[in-house]
């Protein structure tokens, strides 16, 4: 199948944006157009050595070979195509070269696909798809990085003094990340600081260092300085030292959450035993949840920022020694990395599912972009991959404040220090608390003033804990501090959850929490206050330990949301994320504290290198399927109380692999949709009226006896009027044979809308979008004592949704009366309309045709998958409620501009977007261009209007015209309106009152609000508007029934009368939206007679 990288490329990233990615002032120059760079992996027609490899493989034990003889067939069939892979990718080379100089290489890759990654600008990218060979242009999105107590709580220590001693041993860890500090005891290593110095990352590792028993080989992709997020930092140096780096150390951390030996309180690697009576006290570091596995680094980050190198370092995964036997590959594979609003089709996903397919356990981080829908991380969205979402323990760490004076507040306080600042451990930072008065957050310059108060000393600011709320974050605070002549800062949070900080490498900024930030205001308004925020040594880092018992199994604020798709619901399942201690790079023995999914992810990688141990034979999907089926709830509720969260949050829930590895049964959805996925999803369904859906559960047997199971259903998310019933109630599964439960979707009648209740309902002071939800897990419960009981993921998004349409027309003078006809929404809130005088319209880009050959390809205009439709305009209309509103039209009224597109999106503004660009004065160039938003780390979901020239924010208006709390179809929406204020734009006068205006699809990604990158545009010329609307005469007037209001987002039913005012000949025809049809009847085209 062929695509043109235009289209395939951009349409791929709305499921897989770029990460750490924020859209800038549209008239920043140095990112507008041909200037822009993405990088781009182009895959080849040529079959990979992966798939001949297994061919091979299968074909030889069919002909009941020799294990030897199969090794042998297969290794030469993958050797054999892997040379025909580096022949095929040395031609396109070349070929890239010639067409397009401005690309740049950075890796190929032979094992999982056939292909070349490069960094490109955009206007190469048509160029690059239309190559001889090239089957599909996928992006990349740039990979951000995403035990004493947690792993307890997970099972481990029962595991490895278990029966077998099952610590790990034998299996393989691969650990993409930023690298592993071999020196560290945790590792085996000589646990000195010193001997961390005397490695040179860009040079061989010293003789007797690396590599080890523990760390067994590697590759570093990059090189210290490489960031391709900054124009310097894009070039890779690669080379066989991986040793990570002191100034992150996360690839480090990870590594000893998942199979780290542990280090004694004395600074020792410890030996073992390894029994379920460890004192997580007597330990410095503690074990990781494999202590015994063998780790494998794979550096893909610099010392600092993104990446672009991960879809090169699953193909090392899949063959390390690269000589085509892929027997050699990983067992496991941890990915602590991830872009926010991730899917299927990012380069990195389809490798990853790719690698699992192959046989390797490839665990994945859910996203530390919070509770907001769609917004899970790729490659944690490729359905073999196992995403973990992170929870809290019972313990945690935090650093330590400590307060000097007054004498009754002397002692130490938790907090969290700021990541940038690398002075911690060899500068003494004291000093009086001081308040600005002229603010109180820090985000904006400090006025003289206030600089002048905080001079030498800390300052005390305010923090707000949700992101919607927060003004900026750490770092501008901290330069803002910095800039004042502070010494530091000090965060007092709104909440009790110490978060994270970035912070700068200026000035030490720590976080407090609630009650301890509120002590130490009151203290400084009554008197001077004087504390010690770092000190040479670092006693004070992890200095305050934070028993909390009844935290357990709650969830953390920052925990992605995950996808509710057809055959597939993500994340898979949970496991501590927070405040955790593991070791630390370059520091010998120590260890530090970290937050994130990151650090959730390789506790279940450790724990499936237990669960792999013992089960060697088992598929992925089944060694899946364990840790998922044997999980519990998480809650929202202290000491496991209030509402559970359901699979979008949570998957199955949190791991205990004790249970994971006894298992004599596992469960998973089954079939061909599923492709993979344990949890079964319906997806988003439509609901017309009554409806009834069934898929199936399998369950396979691994014991030598039948084992029965009864079937219940534990709910989650609860939908008023949708239900799951299961048959059998009981189920009797054979030895070593398989069984069918059959889940069925119900919905006898109206159906309506209700949240999670888990949600917050209003984010930043507006309500939220979001959509009702059917969710919880299967439970099968076994009749035989000791066997664990099951559970699976059940998801459905079923929606009310109308089949109304424009039906018989009567014209008067100057009106038109047009009457809606069909079936209305099943649900108590009815459905909406909005009308639009069309503006224009664009074909549907055509599927690519098996076998397609390069005349169509040169076309450029086919995609490889529906989806991609959702960056296809299909036709844009305009209406204005100036002439409704009466009074002061240009002050009073509001422009909307209507958006259909081909296929729908799982949420506005998440990989690619909707702009439109307007003229508001007449003089032919673009002045504001309005883009479908969200409020940071939300689900308000915006129409945000920008000065063209100075990137000024000039309005903001909620899409479709409704905040969050009326429900206008938004979410898995193939259409949308764009509202902005008529006061808002500059030039609108009474007598210029014609606005020229264009609509186009981009990423959502820094660079592209300039329409020379646009995906799709109906009404530009270049980066000129074409269409008209006259916002005080348009030249049709909608209103809802005979002097209604304005016919934007207005109830309808069938019998509902709108009322056409036309002005001037021509304007005959409208762009209806009936916001709750179904996907491709939602836009009505209405000739008007």
């Amino acid at each position: 199948m062929r695509t043109s990288s235009a289209l395939r490329f951009g349409i791929a990233l709305l499921t897989g944006s770029l990460a750490l990615a924020a859209v800038p002032p549209v008239g920043a120059a140095a990112e507008r157009g041909p200037d822009v760079r993405h990088s781009v992996l182009l895959e080849l027609d040529t079959e990979a050595a992966a798939p001949a490899w297994q061919r091979a493989a299968d074909q030889a034990r069919g002909e009941r070979r020799s294990p030897d003889a199969v090794r042998r067939a297969a290794s030469a069939a993958g050797a054999e195509q892997r040379r025909a892979a580096t022949r095929a990718v040395d031609q396109l080379a070349g070929a890239v070269r010639r067409s397009a100089p401005g690309a740049r290489e950075l890796y190929r890759t032979g094992t999982l696909l056939t292909g070349i990654a490069v960094s490109a600008p955009v206007t190469a990218l048509p160029a690059l798809g239309r190559l001889p060979g090239v089957r599909a242009v996928h992006p990349i999105a740039l990979k951000s990085r995403v035990n004493g107590y947690s792993v307890p709580l997970l099972g481990a220590p029962a595991v490895w003094s278990g029966p077998s001693g099952n610590t790990g041993r034998g299996v393989s860890v691969g650990i993409i990340d930023s690298g592993i500090d071999y020196t560290h005891a945790d590792f085996g290593g000589p646990g000195t600081e010193q001997s961390f110095k005397d490695v040179d990352g860009a040079k061989p590792a010293p003789k007797g260092l690396y590599p080890t028993e523990k760390v067994y080989g590697g590759r570093d992709l990059v090189g210290d300085a490489y960031d391709p997020g900054t124009p310097e930092g894009g070039v890779p140096k690669p080379d066989d030292n991986p040793i990570d780096c002191a100034l992150n150390g996360h690839g480090t951390h990870v590594a000893g959450t998942a199979a780290g030996y542990g280090v004694t309180a004395a600074g020792q690697t410890y030996r073992g035993p390894y029994t379920g009576g460890l004192d997580p006290a007597g330990f410095k570091v503690g074990p990781g949840a494999a202590p015994e596995a063998r780790l494998f680094a794979i550096r893909v980050f610099g010392c600092d920022g993104s990446t672009d190198q991960l879809t090169q370092a699953l193909d090392l995964a899949a063959d390390p020694d690269g000589d085509g036997d892929l027997t050699d590959r990983l067992d496991v594979v941890n990915l602590s990395l991830g872009s926010p609003f991730g899917g299927p089709d990012d380069a990195d996903a389809i490798a990853a599912d790719r690698l699992a397919a192959l046989g390797t356990v490839v665990v994945a981080a859910a996203g530390n972009e919070g509770d907001v829908y769609a917004v899970g991380g790729s490659p944690g969205t490729a359905p073999r991959v196992l995403t973990v979402a992170a929870s809290v323990d019972p313990h945690g760490d935090a650093d330590g404040l400590r307060v000097l004076a007054p004498e009754p507040l002397a002692g130490l306080v938790p907090a969290h220090w700021s990541a940038k600042y690398q002075h911690w451990a060899d500068r003494e930072v004291q000093g009086r608390l001081a308040l600005p008065v002229d603010q109180s957050d820090g985000c904006t310059a400090f006025s003289a003033a206030d600089a002048a108060r905080l001079k030498d000393r800390i300052a005390l600011l305010s923090w707000r804990t949700k992101d919607p709320d927060r003004a900026c974050g750490s770092a501008a605070r901290a330069d803002h501090a910095a800039e004042a002549g502070a010494l530091g800062a000090l965060f007092a949070a709104d909440g009790d959850h110490l978060g994270e900080l970035a912070g700068n490498d200026r000035v030490p900024v720590a976080i407090l929490a609630k009650a301890d930030g509120e002590r130490l205001f009151r203290a400084v308004e009554a008197g001077p206050v004087t504390v010690q925020l770092a000190t040479p040594g670092n006693p004070l880092h992890g200095a305050v330990a934070q028993d909390q018992p009844q935290r357990t199994d709650t969830l953390t604020t920052f925990t992605s949301r995950g996808v509710g798709l057809p055959g597939m619901v993500k994340p898979d399942l949970a496991a501590p994320g927070e405040t955790i201690w593991s070791a630390k790079a370059g520091a010998g023995s120590g260890g530090m504290r970290e937050d994130g999914t990151s650090m959730a992810a390789p506790h279940v990688a450790g724990l499936a290198a237990l669960v792999r141990a013992a089960h060697p034979d088992w598929t992925v999907a089944q060694l899946k399927a364990a840790l998922m089926n044997t999980t519990g709830d998480t809650w929202a509720g202290d000491d496991r109380s209030g509402p559970v969260y359901g699979p979008e949050r949570t998957g199955a829930g949190r791991a205990r692999v004790d249970l994971a590895v006894a298992t004599p049964v596992v469960a998973y959805a089954a079939g061909p949709e599923v492709d993979g996925a344990v949890g079964l999803s319906f997806g988003p369904v439509p609901v017309t009226g009554p409806l009834t859906q069934s898929r199936e559960v399998e369950l396979r047997n691994f014991a030598d006896r039948p084992l029965e199971y009864r079937t219940g259903y534990l709910p989650a998310t609860e939908l008023p009027g949708a239900s799951f019933e299961l048959t059998p109630d009981r189920v009797t599964v054979p030895p070593g044979g398989t069984a069918r439960v059959t889940v069925t979707l119900r919905v006898p009648g109206q159906l309506d809308r209700a949240p999670d209740p888990t949600l917050d309902l209003v984010q930043g002071g507006k309500a939220r979008s979001y959509r009702g939800e059917l969710s919880g897990r299967l439970l099968l419960t076994p009749a035989e004592t000791g066997a664990p009981a099951l559970r699976v993921p059940l998801f459905a998004a079923p929606h009310a949704a109308s089949e109304l349409t424009a039906g018989p027309q009567v014209r008067a003078a100057g009106t038109t009366l047009l009457s809606i006809t069909g079936t209305g929404a099943p649900t108590a809130h009815g459905a909406l309309v909005s009308a639009f005088a069309l503006g224009g319209e664009a074909a549907r880009w055509p599927d690519c045709p098996a076998g397609a050959g390069e005349e169509e390809k040169a076309a450029g205009v086919c995609v490889t998958a529906p989806g991609d439709r959702a960056a296809n305009l299909r036709a844009v209309g305009a209406a204005s409620d100036a002439p409704a509103v009466g009074g002061e039209p240009l002050e009073n009224g509001t422009l909307y501009l209507a958006a259909s597109l081909w296929a729908p999106a799982a949420t506005p503004a998440g990989g690619v977007t909707v702009r439109a660009s307007l003229d508001t004065d007449g003089d032919q160039v673009t002045d504001v261009v309005v883009t479908a938003d969200r409020r940071k780390g939300s689900d308000v979901l915006v129409a945000r209007t920008l000065d063209a020239r100075t990137g000024e924010e000039l309005d903001v208006q909620p899409l479709n015209a409704r905040w969050g709390d009326t429900d206008t179809g938004l979410l898995d929406s193939d259409t949308l309106v764009l509202p902005v204020r008529l006061a808002k734009l500059p030039g609108l006068r009474q007598s210029t009152s014609k606005i020229r205006y264009g609509l186009w699809t981009a990423f959502a990604a820094p660079g592209t609000p300039d329409p020379a990158a646009a995906l799709s545009s109906i009404g530009l010329q270049g980066d000129r508007p074409t269409l008209t609307v006259d916002v005080l005469a348009p030249a049709l007037d909608v209103r809802a029934g005979a002097g209604g209001p304005t016919a934007v987002t207005v109830p309808e039913q069938p019998g509902t009368v709108l009322e056409v005012r036309r002005r001037g000949a021509g304007a005959d025809r409208l762009l209806l939206v009936h916001h709750f049809n179904p996907d491709g009847r939602r836009a009505q085209l209405v000739r008007l007679r």
